[in-house]
């Protein structure tokens, strides 16, 4: 995939080569430059231009650009592959939708994509967000007809002249919340466009442009009763096996599935349809439990299992590049891909497939829950604008000014926390747009230089989180059963790493097994390492033991370390990495972070 930067101020004002440069986060990337009278636009791609390059129509009246990637059936695409003209598969999909069914039949495409197409006769200039909000896309106005888009900030911020123009109040809320709300960047001027939403450029006489923002999607929540719980699971299970189906196709190269001992990577990996063509791998850093487990799948599936082992420095070495390309809006302890781009691309894999999401969408991570320590089940909880990862306090100014901005997300009706469709719009406005999300490294890093095809953003796959209720959520109750209809008895009965037992396992047998890894983890705290029982990293290890990252968090510049101290007070920031033990080790990456990011950026 890529990014992209549109500039509609005068030729003279645009710095089209400067962002194309900064786009460039890898050589092998293709940057393309298109200079129009009336606008100026940058691709940045590391996808085949062949499926997803831009298209201009032959008369020259219709350009269509892609960023991101748009989910066809094989018949569509067939349609596609028809059109003699030059240009990508994807945009001459495009621009046949529109021709024949204008703006809005555009706007019913499924994928993670922002779509920039110009109607060259009547002199309009559409720009049209997903309807999940995993592309990025920025706004910048600078007055009358200076406005400038784009999906990386920091291009949009450097092309705007608005580079040092911060906004302080997101500084703050990064380190003590993990993340920053929608639409705030890290630049005053600078915002977000709303998801599920058409800008329609007008160019007028004179120069002088009409922009009209409207949204075209509505989460209208229907949500279904337990009595048909069963029924809905089929149809979930059908909606998930189309959109895994149509992000595997042969026509689009050779695929993997990033393969984990949970049940939504294996979900993923038996909704494929032609497994033959599919190759799943697992990043570790010792062969644990979840390792096996994931070997274990691959063999049941029928699938290669690839093993890519991380060297103890890896995420160290991949850090200041990860920063750079996620913008540091998102924690770099989630930057779990990048450093396996140059093995993906020697195994021929054009397509990267990961289950990302689905905890969020179908099983109710942004929902404020409580949980039984005994029998591990949940139930709904008081709302609290803190939900999945640890919030920190601090009393200065920028951070009441962060915690007053968390707040006014949520009006009182909302946090009564009352009604299911209290909790249903706290749920919504806590998930979308899903770029914002807390572990946005994890999705924004590979979405920008590798082919990451996002199964979750199907329209299909929608219309069943409008319609799942609270219950349905809690205990993964839906999930599983669908999980089942996909997966079958045989890789079903495969435990799941996250409970230690198989899939719709009894509530005894999943607290069980749930206290036994209690066990393991407490002997991993007394003998630990930088491995973990799961997938991920011992950060509370790694940090103190690598000297990549004890030289990367050293020498931080005055500028940095004076927002730490306007954000934590001169006594509460520390600049040894030992004084951030148990979770406030993610303070300290937090700060690592945006230490990361202004290293780069004002060095």
């Amino acid at each position: 995939m890529g990014d992209f930067l549109l500039d509609l101020r005068s030729n003279a004002e645009r710095t089209l080569r400067k962002a194309a440069e900064f786009l460039s986060f890898y050589p092998d990337m293709q940057v393309d430059i298109y200079e129009q009278p009336e606008f100026g636009l940058v691709l940045s791609s590391a996808d085949n231009s062949r499926i997803w390059g831009p298209y201009t129509s032959p008369d020259g009246s219709l350009f269509v650009g892609l960023c991101g990637r748009i989910g066809l059936e094989q018949k569509q695409w067939d349609e596609a592959a028809r059109m003699e003209d030059q240009g990508g598969l994807a945009c001459k999909y495009i621009s046949k939708v529109y021709t024949e069914g204008g703006i809005h039949a555009v706007e019913g495409l499924s994928g993670n994509f922002v779509i920039l197409l110009y109607n060259r006769p009547a002199r309009k200039l559409f720009l049209i967000t997903d309807r999940w909000g995993l592309i990025p896309a920025f706004r910048f106005d600078g007055g009358v007809g200076r406005l400038v888009y784009g999906s990386h900030p920091d291009a949009v911020a450097d092309a705007a002249g608005e580079s040092r123009n911060w906004d302080l109040t997101s500084f703050a809320e990064f380190v003590l919340a993990g993340r920053l709300s929608a639409p705030f960047t890290y630049y005053q001027k600078i915002k977000a466009l709303t998801v599920a939403s058409t800008t329609t450029l007008s160019f007028l006489e004179n120069r002088e442009i009409s922009e009209q923002i409207c949204s075209y999607f509505r989460f209208d929540f229907q949500p279904q009763t337990e009595q048909r719980l069963e029924e809905f699971s089929e149809r979930f299970a059908a909606a998930f096996q189309n959109a895994v189906a149509k992000r595997t196709l042969a026509v689009l190269g050779r695929s993997a599935v990033a393969l984990s001992g949970g049940l939504d990577s294996r979900t993923v990996l038996c909704a494929a349809p032609n497994r033959q063509q599919v190759v799943a791998f697992s990043c570790y850093d010792e062969e644990n439990r979840e390792f096996r487990i994931a070997k274990s799948i691959a063999s049941k599936a029928g699938v290669e299992f690839i093993p890519l082992k991380r060297s103890f420095d890896y995420y160290g070495d991949h850090a200041l590049l990860g920063t750079r390309i996620s913008a540091g809006m998102g924690c770099i302890a989630s930057n779990h891909f990048l450093g396996i781009r140059k093995e993906l691309k020697s195994l021929g894999i054009e397509n990267l497939l990961t289950g990302c999401y689905c905890d969020y969408l179908f099983k109710g991570l942004a929902v404020n829950k409580r949980l039984n320590r005994w029998t591990t089940r949940e139930s709904l909880g008081r709302f609290d604008v803190s939900y999945y990862s640890a919030h920190f306090a601090s009393n200065t100014a920028l951070a009441v000014a962060a915690r007053q901005r968390l707040e006014e997300l949520f009006p009182p009706e909302l946090r009564r926390y009352d009604t299911e469709s209290a909790v249903l719009s706290v749920e919504q406005r806590r998930m979308f747009p899903l770029c914002y999300e807390e572990d946005n490294a994890e999705r924004t890093i590979p979405q920008r230089v590798m082919g990451w095809y996002v199964p979750v953003a199907d329209n299909g796959l929608m219309e069943i989180i409008l319609s799942m209720s609270c219950p349905m959520k809690m205990n993964r109750r839906l999930f599983a059963r669908m999980v089942e209809k996909v997966c079958g008895e045989n890789i079903c009965r495969i435990p799941d790493a996250n409970t230690g037992a198989p899939v719709n396992a009894s509530p005894f047998r999943e607290a069980f097994h749930s206290h036994l890894g209690r066990v393991e983890a407490f002997y991993r705290k007394v003998v630990p390492s930088n491995a973990t029982t799961g997938s991920w990293l011992n950060w509370s290890y790694y940090a103190r033991q690598s000297r990549a990252i004890q030289s990367l968090w050293s020498s931080p510049s005055s500028d940095v370390l004076e927002i730490f101290r306007l954000v934590l007070g001169k006594d509460g920031f520390k600049s040894e990495i030992a004084a951030y033990e148990g979770r406030r080790i993610y303070l300290f990456l937090q700060l690592f972070t945006l230490k990361l990011w202004f290293d780069q950026r004002y060095r």
